[in-house]
């Protein structure tokens, strides 16, 4: 009698070790099926938008090309452009990724282990600023899920240059995240220093995507953008896709970059490493401005070196700007 009864004992301990196990695995999230379709991206802030049927002559009537590179030499010009030097969401950008060939300006995106990251990108930026102007690129983006690849304007200052107050705009012509390249997004981020004071947090004046552009990293795609005292005009290969007051956030002189980083920010899963080593195109960036605005442009500059008065946390609060439909 005495057997059964411990057999009974070791038969009761071991439902009671299993059962625990087996309900984990159940509950136990599923891994990624890295072959399914990639989920549509979806956001509260990003409205989506078509493109205009017609074709617009660009840049716009009575613009003057004042700045260009069409990267036909065989090295980047440092004194034309700086380096994006961070290390943001998954990798680290470094000057060595950066190169000139065949008549465009690569970026290169790899898997090494930089500065605490697993992935490096990179970056260049403008060192001259523009403010009222047409801006465009041509490029073509890297069909690598995982990769973000951004053509867009904000002031930026140098290590070798005297601090300054934080930049009040950035104007994203172009953010395309590599897992869906028919997908792209553009906007307007408002940097002003009312959002500096909490946490250093912006707020998106707008922020819109294009959700059936052509394959972008199968060939040169044209992105631009007309930014004037009035109105400011996003286009995608000369075809209108945004049209907006400029009246709603504020203008500021701005340098411009072309980057590319890791990052799962705007719907991609994770990074495919099976299709590293890559790189991003660029093919030229060019400004035109309007003789019209230089008066504007001047007052806007004249402004940037006037300090900002202090607020106290009574005023800053009741002071602070909302995000507001600018449509």
């Amino acid at each position: 009698m005495k057997y059964p009864r411990v057999l009974l004992c070791c038969l009761a301990l071991a439902v009671a070790l299993v059962t625990p196990a087996l309900t984990a695995a159940e509950s136990a999230p599923a891994m990624s099926d890295r072959t399914a379709k990639r989920p549509k991206f979806t956001s509260k802030i990003h409205i989506p938008v078509q493109l205009a049927a017609e074709v617009t002559p660009l840049p716009p009537a009575g613009y003057e090309l004042v700045f260009a590179d069409e990267f036909n030499g065989e090295k980047i010009d440092t004194a034309t452009w700086g380096f994006r030097i961070d290390s943001k969401m998954l990798s680290t950008q470094q000057p060595e990724n950066i190169s000139v060939k065949d008549g465009n300006l690569e970026i290169a995106l790899r898997k090494e282990s930089v500065r605490g990251k697993d992935y490096t990108g990179g970056g260049v930026i403008s060192r001259r600023t523009f403010v009222y102007g047409y801006y465009e690129a041509r490029f073509q983006t890297p069909g690598v899920e995982g990769w973000h690849t951004a053509f867009w304007s904000m002031r930026k200052r140098f290590p070798d240059q005297p601090p300054g107050p934080p930049a009040l705009l950035e104007l994203d012509f172009c953010e395309q995240d590599g897992g869906d390249p028919h997908f792209y997004s553009f906007g307007i981020i408002n940097q002003s220093r009312w959002h500096q004071r909490k946490n250093r947090q912006s707020w998106n004046a707008g922020r819109w995507v294009i959700e059936d552009a052509p394959d972008t990293s199968l060939s040169f795609n044209i992105w631009g953008c007309e930014f004037t005292p009035e109105v400011t005009r996003f286009y995608f290969n000369g075809r209108l896709t945004k049209e907006i007051s400029s009246a709603g956030f504020p203008h500021d002189e701005m340098s411009v970059w072309m980057s590319v980083i890791a990052s799962t920010l705007k719907g991609d899963r994770w990074v495919d490493e099976s299709k590293l080593p890559n790189a991003v195109l660029c093919d030229y960036i060019r400004v035109y401005q309007h003789p019209k605005y230089r008066e504007a442009e001047a007052a806007v500059r004249a402004a940037v070196l006037i300090p900002l008065p202090p607020l106290d946390k009574k005023d800053a609060a009741a002071a602070e700007p909302r995000p507001a439909n600018l449509d």
